[in-house]
């Protein structure tokens, strides 16, 4: 089964936000120049990689999941060829080059096995968003506004007579309760915004009132396109922010209700516990595609065309600061990710997080690390 946070389309908020987040585990850096569209990054001074916490867990996401695959695996990606071995070297590699590099060493070696692939759509600057852990509370049963299950992938049965599969069925059908009892089983209750929260972002740490803590992560989806509330809330809600959405329908119950209901895109869920003894939620994250570990401030969700496991090169400037050259990983995909160099952020579920996730809106550079074949390189060193 493949799971993913599948992330849906955000509203274009600026970044106001105040020092007090975790920002600072991502480190401020002077902003690169923007290149308009994808080419070979031919600048030979690469500025700083930041080292900051979770580097190697990240990367070993990345080599975990090519081991993962079978050993004749090949991918193709800008007109270039690799075998699963290939791709396996050149991460590890990277992971001995940030682990026993200097700076201006770690510059040179990367040139040296990696070509620089600046991502970008025609005449403008990739755009980068962000994404986050949502924190909520659950209950066992159904009790008052907590009535919206949470619900695990429907059994699939065979079609009888035509019937159409379940899974398919649009929001509206997932609402009745006679529905989803024949088909499926719920995983914890929740707010309707909570819940519309946690498909929205395709995950979330649930405490119920029983103090039990797990996570439930995207297991599938209806198919169906997405819709935001804010379609139908403007001029009805203060803030069409998503997290705002809990405030709103206090003193607007019906209109954010049916806002939230009309979306015809329906997430399903697969609960993981979380285990005492070996994790922290503030530093492993959620399941992202094909069962990466997300990892906060290291893992990308980007489009189909670049593949999984891949290494990224960002840079982005806010109202607030910038980032440059920060090595993140293709760990994600998205349903409204999708274009060249388009990029959503991992940013964990710490605090002050959801705040810079739901305003993370800029544009910015994103450069692609491919690896270098070995004739190229070899090439290189004669000349």
């Amino acid at each position: 089964m493949v799971h993913s946070c599948k992330k849906e389309s955000r509203l274009p908020f600026r970044l106001r936000i105040q020092r007090n987040t975790l920002f600072f585990a991502i480190g401020f850096f002077a902003l690169l120049s923007i290149f308009p569209q994808t080419a070979q990054n031919q600048n030979q001074n690469i500025p700083l990689i930041s080292q900051t916490a979770n580097l190697d867990s990240a990367l070993n996401e990345s080599i975990l999941y090519f081991k993962r695959m079978p050993e004749d695996t090949k991918i193709r990606i800008l007109d270039e060829e690799y075998t699963n071995k290939e791709i396996l070297k050149s991460l590890a590699d990277l992971q001995m080059i940030v682990s026993n590099s200097s700076d201006y060493q770690m510059q040179t070696e990367i040139k040296k096995r990696f070509q620089l692939i600046d991502l970008s759509p025609p005449n403008e600057p990739p755009t980068i968003t962000g994404y986050y852990e949502v924190r909520i509370h659950g209950k066992n049963k159904p009790e008052r506004e907590y009535k919206y299950p949470a619900l695990s992938p429907p059994i699939l049965k065979p079609d009888k007579n035509g019937e159409e599969n379940p899974i398919h069925f649009p929001r509206e059908r997932w609402n009745e309760k006679s529905l989803w009892e024949k088909y499926s089983k719920p995983i914890v209750y929740l707010r309707l915004t909570d819940l519309h929260l946690a498909q929205l972002e395709g995950s979330a740490l649930v405490q119920t009132e029983t103090n039990e803590s797990f996570r439930i992560n995207y297991a599938a989806d209806n198919a169906q396109n997405y819709i935001s509330p804010s379609v139908y809330l403007k001029g009805i809600c203060p803030s069409l922010k998503p997290y705002h959405l809990s405030i709103c329908i206090q003193s607007k119950p019906n209109e954010v209700t049916e806002a939230i209901l009309k979306n015809p895109r329906y997430i399903f869920f697969e609960k993981e516990t979380l285990s005492k003894s070996n994790i922290s939620v503030d530093v492993t994250g959620p399941l992202g595609s094909a069962g990466i570990r997300l990892v906060p401030f290291r893992s990308v969700a980007m489009d189909k065309k670049i593949p999984l496991g891949f290494p990224i090169l960002l840079s982005f400037q806010t109202d607030f600061d910038s980032v440059n050259n920060h090595l993140v990983f293709v760990h994600d995909r998205g349903n409204a990710i999708t274009g060249d160099g388009r990029l959503d952020y991992f940013l964990g579920s710490g605090v002050g997080i959801e705040e810079f996730a739901n305003n993370l809106l800029t544009k910015g550079k994103v450069t692609l690390l491919l690896p270098k074949k070995e004739t190229r390189r070899n090439q290189q060193k004669v000349n």
